[in-house]
Protein backbone atom coordinates (compact mmCIF):
# COMPACT_ATOMS: atom_id res chain seq x y z
CA UNK A 1 0.00 0.00 0.00
CA UNK A 2 2.85 2.56 1.01
CA UNK A 3 4.63 1.48 -2.12
CA UNK A 4 1.12 2.68 -4.46
CA UNK A 5 1.48 5.87 -2.60
CA UNK A 6 5.33 6.25 -3.73
CA UNK A 7 4.57 5.63 -6.96
CA UNK A 8 1.96 8.08 -7.44
CA UNK A 9 3.35 11.13 -5.60
CA UNK A 10 6.43 11.88 -7.91
CA UNK A 11 6.92 14.90 -10.61
CA UNK A 12 8.84 15.16 -13.90
CA UNK A 13 9.01 18.64 -14.59
CA UNK A 14 10.28 19.80 -18.42
CA UNK A 15 12.11 22.43 -18.54
CA UNK A 16 13.72 24.39 -21.64
CA UNK A 17 17.06 22.64 -21.16
CA UNK A 18 16.99 20.05 -17.78
CA UNK A 19 13.92 17.83 -16.61
CA UNK A 20 13.79 18.15 -12.64
CA UNK A 21 12.45 15.02 -11.16
CA UNK A 22 10.68 15.29 -7.37
CA UNK A 23 11.16 11.94 -5.95
CA UNK A 24 9.30 9.82 -3.41
CA UNK A 25 12.03 9.53 -0.07
CA UNK A 26 11.00 10.41 3.16
CA UNK A 27 12.44 13.06 5.71
CA UNK A 28 15.76 11.44 6.76
CA UNK A 29 17.31 11.76 3.45
CA UNK A 30 19.24 13.86 2.36
CA UNK A 31 19.61 13.96 -1.59
CA UNK A 32 19.35 11.93 -4.45
CA UNK A 33 22.74 10.58 -5.88
CA UNK A 34 21.56 8.77 -9.41
CA UNK A 35 18.76 8.50 -11.13
CA UNK A 36 17.84 6.08 -15.10
CA UNK A 37 14.85 7.04 -16.68
CA UNK A 38 12.87 5.86 -20.08
CA UNK A 39 9.32 4.75 -21.35
CA UNK A 40 8.74 1.03 -20.31
CA UNK A 41 8.79 -0.11 -23.41
CA UNK A 42 12.78 -0.04 -22.82
CA UNK A 43 13.28 1.80 -26.20
CA UNK A 44 15.78 4.25 -24.63
CA UNK A 45 16.74 5.03 -21.03
CA UNK A 46 19.27 7.83 -19.76
CA UNK A 47 20.39 9.47 -16.11
CA UNK A 48 22.64 11.10 -14.23
CA UNK A 49 24.86 9.64 -11.04
CA UNK A 50 24.79 13.39 -9.25
CA UNK A 51 27.17 14.86 -6.53
CA UNK A 52 26.96 13.24 -3.20
CA UNK A 53 24.82 15.79 -0.96
CA UNK A 54 26.27 17.23 1.61
CA UNK A 55 23.48 16.48 4.52
CA UNK A 56 24.05 19.55 6.82
CA UNK A 57 21.88 21.08 4.39
CA UNK A 58 18.62 19.57 3.28
CA UNK A 59 15.53 20.45 1.31
CA UNK A 60 12.87 18.56 0.33
CA UNK A 61 9.02 19.24 -1.02
CA UNK A 62 5.49 18.40 1.25
CA UNK A 63 3.42 16.88 0.66
CA UNK A 64 6.07 14.38 -0.03
CA UNK A 65 8.58 14.24 0.85
CA UNK A 66 9.92 15.01 -2.11
CA UNK A 67 13.55 15.03 -3.11
CA UNK A 68 14.57 17.12 -6.14
CA UNK A 69 16.74 15.63 -9.20
CA UNK A 70 18.19 17.14 -12.10
CA UNK A 71 19.01 15.22 -15.18
CA UNK A 72 19.83 16.52 -18.96
CA UNK A 73 17.81 14.34 -21.50
CA UNK A 74 20.44 14.25 -23.98
CA UNK A 75 17.68 14.66 -26.85
CA UNK A 76 15.55 12.13 -25.70
CA UNK A 77 11.78 12.50 -26.09
CA UNK A 78 10.55 13.43 -22.60
CA UNK A 79 6.88 12.40 -23.00
CA UNK A 80 4.63 9.79 -22.11
CA UNK A 81 4.57 7.88 -19.05
CA UNK A 82 8.62 7.19 -17.69
CA UNK A 83 9.51 4.46 -15.30
CA UNK A 84 12.31 5.95 -12.88
CA UNK A 85 14.84 3.94 -10.85
CA UNK A 86 17.06 6.08 -8.59
CA UNK A 87 18.92 5.59 -5.39
CA UNK A 88 18.98 7.68 -2.04
CA UNK A 89 22.11 8.97 -0.58
CA UNK A 90 22.99 5.55 2.22
CA UNK A 91 19.62 4.06 0.88
CA UNK A 92 20.76 0.51 0.71
CA UNK A 93 18.55 -0.51 -2.64
CA UNK A 94 17.37 1.58 -5.52
CA UNK A 95 13.63 2.97 -5.34
CA UNK A 96 11.26 3.28 -8.49
CA UNK A 97 8.65 4.97 -9.27
CA UNK A 98 6.25 5.97 -12.51
CA UNK A 99 5.97 9.47 -13.88
CA UNK A 100 4.14 11.65 -16.19
CA UNK A 101 6.51 14.25 -17.58
CA UNK A 102 4.75 18.45 -17.28
CA UNK A 103 5.81 20.98 -19.02
CA UNK A 104 6.17 24.22 -16.78
CA UNK A 105 6.68 27.78 -17.05
CA UNK A 106 7.49 28.70 -13.08
CA UNK A 107 5.99 32.31 -12.32
CA UNK A 108 7.51 34.90 -10.58
CA UNK A 109 5.84 37.14 -8.18
CA UNK A 110 3.83 34.48 -6.34
CA UNK A 111 2.24 34.95 -2.87
CA UNK A 112 4.51 32.68 -0.39
CA UNK A 113 4.52 32.16 3.50
CA UNK A 114 7.35 31.02 5.36
CA UNK A 115 8.00 30.26 9.04
CA UNK A 116 11.04 29.35 10.65
CA UNK A 117 12.31 27.12 14.12
CA UNK A 118 14.78 26.29 15.69
CA UNK A 119 16.26 22.69 16.07
CA UNK A 120 19.66 21.91 17.88
CA UNK A 121 22.08 24.13 15.72
CA UNK A 122 19.78 24.00 12.22
CA UNK A 123 17.12 26.13 11.10
CA UNK A 124 14.20 24.72 9.57
CA UNK A 125 12.51 27.02 6.98
CA UNK A 126 8.91 26.08 5.69
CA UNK A 127 8.33 28.18 2.10
CA UNK A 128 4.84 27.44 1.19
CA UNK A 129 3.32 28.82 -2.25
CA UNK A 130 -0.24 30.02 -2.06
CA UNK A 131 -0.72 31.62 -5.54
CA UNK A 132 -2.58 29.28 -7.94
CA UNK A 133 0.91 29.17 -10.73
CA UNK A 134 3.65 27.17 -9.83
CA UNK A 135 6.76 28.51 -8.70
CA UNK A 136 10.48 27.46 -8.76
CA UNK A 137 12.45 28.12 -6.08
CA UNK A 138 16.44 27.68 -4.76
CA UNK A 139 17.84 28.32 -1.07
CA UNK A 140 15.69 29.29 1.42
CA UNK A 141 17.46 31.27 4.45
CA UNK A 142 16.49 33.47 7.80
CA UNK A 143 18.11 36.49 7.78
CA UNK A 144 17.25 40.35 8.97
CA UNK A 145 18.63 41.43 5.35
CA UNK A 146 19.05 40.33 2.10
CA UNK A 147 21.76 37.65 1.95
CA UNK A 148 24.97 38.76 -0.13
CA UNK A 149 25.64 35.52 -1.60
CA UNK A 150 24.69 35.07 -5.38
CA UNK A 151 20.99 33.95 -5.36
CA UNK A 152 21.48 31.34 -7.83
CA UNK A 153 23.90 29.34 -5.05
CA UNK A 154 23.22 25.30 -6.14
CA UNK A 155 20.42 26.35 -8.48
CA UNK A 156 16.70 25.59 -7.71
CA UNK A 157 15.98 23.15 -5.43
CA UNK A 158 12.11 22.79 -6.54
CA UNK A 159 9.46 23.65 -8.31
CA UNK A 160 6.31 24.18 -5.89
CA UNK A 161 2.73 23.48 -7.18
CA UNK A 162 -0.31 25.63 -5.61
CA UNK A 163 -0.26 24.56 -1.96
CA UNK A 164 3.10 22.35 -2.01
CA UNK A 165 6.10 23.42 0.89
CA UNK A 166 9.69 23.61 0.09
CA UNK A 167 11.36 22.57 3.43
CA UNK A 168 14.77 23.79 3.72
CA UNK A 169 16.74 22.67 7.14
CA UNK A 170 20.69 24.01 7.19
CA UNK A 171 23.14 24.88 10.30
CA UNK A 172 22.40 28.47 11.65
CA UNK A 173 20.85 30.95 14.00
CA UNK A 174 17.16 32.20 14.28
CA UNK A 175 16.09 35.03 16.21
CA UNK A 176 12.39 36.64 16.47
CA UNK A 177 14.05 39.46 14.37
CA UNK A 178 14.78 37.83 10.88
CA UNK A 179 12.30 36.61 7.99
CA UNK A 180 12.80 34.37 5.67
CA UNK A 181 14.67 35.49 2.13
CA UNK A 182 14.17 32.59 -1.26
CA UNK A 183 15.70 32.59 -4.19
CA UNK A 184 13.18 32.41 -6.42
CA UNK A 185 13.97 31.56 -10.49
CA UNK A 186 12.41 32.25 -13.85
CA UNK A 187 14.13 30.14 -15.19
CA UNK A 188 17.69 27.56 -14.50
CA UNK A 189 19.95 30.47 -14.22
CA UNK A 190 18.01 33.21 -13.67
CA UNK A 191 16.52 34.02 -10.09
CA UNK A 192 16.62 37.14 -7.46
CA UNK A 193 16.48 37.36 -3.59
CA UNK A 194 12.45 37.58 -2.18
CA UNK A 195 11.87 38.43 1.45
CA UNK A 196 8.68 36.56 3.17
CA UNK A 197 7.41 37.57 6.19
CA UNK A 198 7.01 35.50 8.67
Amino acid sequence: MILAFLLAAGHLYVLPSKVLFMLPADEKSCGVTSVRYGPSDGKWETGSNLAAPDCHFRTWVKPGPLLPAWSDPGGKPVEGALDVTYTIHGGSKPLTATVQPEKIEPSTGGRLSAKAEKAKNTVRVEVTNKSDRPVMLGDSVAARGRPKDDCLGPGPAAVLQSGETLVDIRPGLLSKSMNIWVSEFSDEKTCKWVEVKR
